[in-house]
């Protein structure tokens, strides 16, 4: 959770976007239900907005980049959690 209040708090609101960084945001999405509502979020308050309040409301370059990077990776982290819990124990007893 950290690493997705730290990505929010360095980029802002705008870091979560499944419609222009689809691929960003497959990667966010291992994160869970939290992605999806922040995406929501993007969409209410941000992307319906007139372009001046876009523009107010919107990180840029290195400063979105950190923050879609941090969530990005708390997503890829929680998807390796998930396939290492779904790993086989091996069978003769060893240590892996």
């Amino acid at each position: 959770m950290m690493l997705i209040f730290a990505g929010l708090l360095i980029g802002g609101l705008d870091v979560v976007d499944s419609r222009n960084h689809w691929l960003w945001f497959l990667a966010q999405s291992g994160c869970g239900p939290i992605t999806f509502i922040l995406d929501w979020l993007n969409v209410q308050l941000v992307d319906q907005q007139d372009q001046a309040a876009q523009i107010a409301r919107t990180s840029l370059g290195r400063v979105n980049e950190m923050g879609t990077l941090l969530i990005a990776l708390a997503g890829l982290m929680n998807i390796v959690v998930m396939l290492d819990a779904l790993r086989l124990p091996p069978r003769d007893g060893g240590t892996p």
